[in-house]
Formats: structure tokens, sequence, C-alpha cells
């Protein structure tokens, strides 16, 4: 029977898995974290097993044209919980007479501006006319999505971010993580939690990993960690030059994630600190009352440095939202960049980038096959595109081998 490992057990590992294994396949997954999800982690409030309100650690909203998440949630039979707000539509705060609807209309004009190659959002931004205040609010917003400067983001990402249509937002009921749960559950013995690979020696004819596991040989092997850990990864021979030179010249933003509880009942919300690069956010559970938690989301080098040095950003949230009873001796503040596991938090759309680079990264290369949110073009820095990654590879590995699903 065909052998074949998938490194990493996020998104794109467990759906590249699962059809694999759907297929037939004899699939080992392995991971060098102790639990499965990857970037997508819900966890209590109060801890593991706790009975807080579950947060999403990690990647949070299920947006709309999420078809492939919402076909594997189906499968599963999980189900989605509307958060009552908008992931689109934030009150920016801290950055002078600016409404939702001044950003509104900037983004349009944004939209709308003539781009020349090579432009970056920043510059696209400087030849708009815009109050100057109204600017730097839709600059906030798009670095904070974008988890990167504005001075170094291709100008097309606007395109994806600078939308503030009223659009709903949902989450998985239980966690977002659920989904992987239920994924590595169909998988059983297959997932090898803490193993971690450290050199892939492959030619036409095997992949040899060698693990803290020991050395196993595999028919073909799909490759899903983070792109910076991809960029780090030891393999023999190495991948040809090409493609090497398009992974260094993609982008990883840097973001965070904190929580603060609540003490008392809060309407649903979303605020925009335009100063310090987050937003945050209070939302409906499964029974629509709004959950006892104040998220929040940093996005950027400079704001993750800035606002994750201390309790920096907990005294910052509490003064934002002084509209809400925040217990801060229950925050919980969640960094990625400094993960070992992922080094980032996704992949942005950085000036350095060429045009077919995410191609030229996920292209098959012998039996090595690579997945991953930064190859899913369009869907890049999504859990849509991680998952769509990973069937896209499990079907790149099924054509070359010549298995039949």
């Amino acid at each position: 029977m065909t052998r074949v490992a998938v490194i990493g057990a996020g998104f794109a590992g467990l759906a590249a898995a699962v059809d694999l294994v759907d297929a037939g396949v004899d699939v080992v997954v392995l991971e060098a974290r102790d639990r499965v999800g990857g970037r997508v982690w819900s966890q209590p409030l109060d801890g593991p097993g706790g009975t807080g309100p579950v947060i999403e650690r990690g990647a949070e909203f299920v947006l709309a044209g999420y078809d492939v998440m919402r076909s594997w949630l189906v499968r599963f039979g999980l189900r989605l919980v509307d958060t009552g707000m908008s992931y689109y539509v934030r009150e920016p705060q801290g950055g002078g007479d600016v409404t939702v609807t001044d950003m509104r209309d900037a983004a349009t004009a944004l939209a709308a501006a003539p781009r020349t190659d090579g432009v970056s959002v920043a510059g696209l931004l400087a030849g708009v006319e815009v109050r100057p205040e109204v600017a730097e609010a839709v600059r906030s917003r798009i670095e904070v999505s974008c988890a990167w400067s504005a001075d170094d983001l291709a100008a097309d990402v606007v395109d994806h971010v600078a939308s503030f249509a009223d659009l709903p937002s949902h989450r998985v009921e239980g966690g977002n993580q659920q989904l992987a749960v239920a994924m590595a559950g169909l998988l059983g013995t297959r997932v090898r939690l803490g193993v971690a690979v450290r050199e892939i020696g492959h030619s036409p004819k095997g992949v040899l990993l060698e693990t803290t596991a020991g050395t196993d040989l595999f028919d073909a092997v799909v490759i899903t960690v983070p792109l910076p850990v991809l960029c780090e990864l030891e393999i023999t021979p190495p991948l040809p030059y090409d493609k090497r030179l398009a992974l260094h010249r993609l982008t990883m933003g840097h973001a965070a994630k904190a929580h603060v509880g609540l003490r008392s009942a809060a309407p649903t919300s979303a605020v925009l600190s335009v100063p310090d690069r987050f937003w945050c956010w209070t939302a409906a559970g499964p029974d629509g009352d709004v959950l006892p938690v104040l998220n929040g989301f940093a996005g950027s080098p400079a704001a993750v440095d800035a606002l994750t040095d201390g309790d920096t950003w907990v005294q910052r949230l509490v003064a934002l939202r002084d509209d809400l009873d925040l217990d801060p001796a229950t925050a919980v503040v969640t960094t990625w960049h400094d993960d070992p596991w992922a080094r980032g938090a996704y992949s942005a759309d950085g000036l350095a980038a060429q045009p077919g680079d995410a191609e030229l990264v996920a292209a098959p290369h012998h039996r090595l096959f690579v997945a991953g949110e930064h190859t899913a073009g369009a869907w890049s820095g999504l859990m849509e595109g991680a998952l769509r990654s990973g069937s896209r590879a499990a079907r790149e590995v099924l054509a070359a081998l010549g298995v039949r699903r």
C-alpha cells in the first residue's frame, strides 16, 4: 500500500490526511505540538478543562465564501454560531473625528484608485483625497487585518481587507478547533503528537524522514508547516533555487490576541483602536447571549511588540473599553511570532513577493508536496485557505502516485 507522511496537524495537514485516507492511502501525520489544530486553538478562558467561555487563541471568524470549511463542518456534524456582530465593521476610536461611514467611503475610494507596479498600501492611501485622520484609520484597519505594515503591503490587499459591509460572522460551536479534533478522531492512531521532523531526505524513489521519534521511509510527504518553519526545514537535496527564492520573498505577518473576562453582561460590539493597531469585540455564543469575555486582536510587528510588553495591552483594553466591566485578572494574551512551530500569525502580501511565487512554492517537487495557508492564493491567511490547500495537495499526491479515488 502507498505510504504517505503529512507533516503538521493543522487544518491543511488534517485535510490532506483525511482526503488521502478516504482514497485508501496509508497515512501518518506527524505533529510537533501536543495538540492538533496548529494556529487554530480553542480553549476555555480559565484554561484547559475549565468551564469559562471558549476563546479562540488563533483563527476565529468563519466568513462568507468559506464553502470548503462549511462542507467539512457538515461532514462532522459541527454547527456554526452567529456571533451577532460583524468582523468587517469596527467603530474607530482614538484617531480623531472619524466614523464608520467615513472609513467605508474612504475604503471605496481606495479600492477604486489607480495602481502601478510596486505601489504599497501606504502609497495608494497617499493618493486618495480623504482627511488625514480618516486615511490613518483605514491604514490602521488594514495593518491590523494583514498583520503587517502598510509601507510594505502590496496595494492589491485593499480588495480583500478594506471591506466595511455589515456581513455576518460565525464561529464553530464549542470552538473552531473542534473541526481539527474531529478530523484527527477519524484518523485515529495515524496522528502522532509530539513528533518533530528534523530533516527530509528525498529522491525519485522515496522520502526519508528523520524525526525526534526515529527515521522512517515514505512514498511521498506532504509538508504543511507554517511559512517560516518551512524556510528553515532541513531538506536534502535542497529545493530548487527558484522555489527557495520564492519562499523567502513571501512575508509572514505578526499578530497577537488578548481575552479579558467580563464581570457583567454586555451587548455585542466591535471597536478599533486606531493608534494602537488593535481591535476588540464582544460576541454572542450558542444560545444567543453575549459571552462574558472581551476579545482583542493586534496586527503588525510594531503593534505586537508594543502591546505585549508587560500588561500594556490589558491596560489599553481597560482604558479603551471603559463601558465594560472588565476583570483584568482573567486576561490571557497569545502571541505567535515567538511560537517555535509557527514563527508568525499568517502570510501577508508583502511587496517583495513576485507574481506566481505562491504557486511556485506550492508546486510539487519529486515526492514532496506543499500545503498551508501561505500556498492558497486568494485564500491565503485564512482557515478556508488552509483547508483548500490540504485537499489540493492530496489530489496532487494521488495523481503523482497513480492512486485512484
